[in-house]
């Protein structure tokens, strides 16, 4: 196959295959780690987003992990995974699509967020973390890019990206993953391992911070001219180096938000605040919409704690999906390409390594 020849099969993967339940719309997104695409469901008629992730060397325990974490969870304010499947050159992954865009769009677009409003966002973010947690996930890679909208008048928050999760039956998090100006003290310092449940709710007061401020905690203004911008900001995390401006772009942030934020904002995470504890916080509590605290409880008791994946695939197939994806078919070849697994100890030393400043300017 020559090279255009597979760039077009790229651009349109759904091209050529039979009894194809997905029709593409438009292209979404795309990245390192592959593209998405807006598509319609021909069976449901509903609209999915499906991210197409090229067979072979690509499909490491990330994706499979991914993938079966997702897939036990059932949730409004999480993004329903619908199914995965395999095409000539790419594992897709169907999903729901969330028609409002992210999180890091909206924020950036009103320079930054008045304090009702970034409470809102928060309070669901909350709410969703909190029910991953239950379940056995953390996700370890909470950010504005990583959290979508609905298009509601009052937008609801859909979580998404799984990609670096980790179950409560998986090894104890480790590896230096997510997005540096959201990561938690513990996990850029860690020797062994960390809690991923409380990195989470170190991410999700970043999140806080920039809904309200427009910037990021650990950055200055100066960092950008700077060569090694990346290490420090690192620096600063690891020292808990922030401040509050007098002002936010809409206005003075009330202390009793600061509040919360200084209990995030901790380097030891066994003193850090808890989800629960964030939920019982006097600023959290205000304006919570009724019924909204025991929300979770209702969820976990129709899915069963069990964490039973709630797809039409069950966790076998998922795998098996994932195993084949490891395999490259091209259309006008009869010999498929192999990819064996990879040592999985090796590529968590390499992302140590590699761990590079990713983080998205305002």
């Amino acid at each position: 196959m020559s090279m255009s020849q597979r760039s077009a099969a790229k651009r349109e993967p759904l091209d050529g295959l039979q009894r194809s339940r997905y029709r593409k719309i438009k292209d979404i997104n795309s990245g390192s780690y592959g593209f998405v695409q807006l598509c319609q469901d021909t069976r449901t008629n509903e609209q999915v987003a499906v991210k197409f992730i090229e067979r072979g060397e690509k499909i490491t325990k990330y994706v499979e992990r991914e993938l079966l974490n997702h897939n036990r969870l059932l949730h409004p304010h999480i993004i329903q995974f619908k199914e995965v499947f395999l095409t000539n050159e790419f594992l897709g992954i169907a999903m729901e699509f969330a028609p409002g865009g992210d999180m890091f769009q909206y924020v950036k677009q009103r320079n930054g967020l008045q304090e009702y409003e970034a409470r809102w966002f928060f309070q669901q973010l909350i709410i969703a973390l909190d029910y991953c947690h239950k379940i056995g996930v953390v996700n370890r890679d909470i950010k504005l890019e990583n959290t979508l909208l609905d298009n509601s008048k009052r937008p609801l928050v859909k979580m998404c990206d799984f990609g670096y999760s980790k179950h409560a039956k998986d090894s104890l998090p480790k590896s230096k993953v997510g997005t540096p100006g959201y990561t938690a003290p513990e996990v850029i310092s860690n020797k062994k391992h960390y809690d991923g449940v409380m990195a989470d709710v170190w991410s999700s007061g970043v999140m806080l911070y920039v809904m309200l401020f427009g910037q990021y905690p650990f950055e200055r203004p100066e960092d950008k001219k700077e060569a090694n911008r990346f290490q420090k900001v690192l620096y600063r995390i690891i020292a808990v180096d922030y401040h509050f401006p007098t002002r936010s772009p809409h206005g003075v942030v009330s202390e009793a938000c600061k509040d919360l934020m200084r209990r995030i904002f901790v380097a030891d995470p066994k003193k850090r605040i808890t989800i629960p504890e964030i939920q019982a916080h006097p600023w959290y509590q205000q304006d919570l919409p009724p019924g909204l605290t025991g929300f979770n409880d209702v969820c976990l008791a129709q899915q069963g704690q069990s964490g039973a994946p709630l797809s039409a695939q069950t966790e076998e197939q998922i795998k098996a999906t994932v195993q084949e994806a490891k395999v490259v078919r091209f259309s006008n070849s009869d010999q498929p390409v192999f990819h064996d697994d990879q040592d999985t100890d090796y590529i968590d030393d390499v992302m140590d390594q590699e761990y590079s400043y990713t983080a998205c300017e305002f």
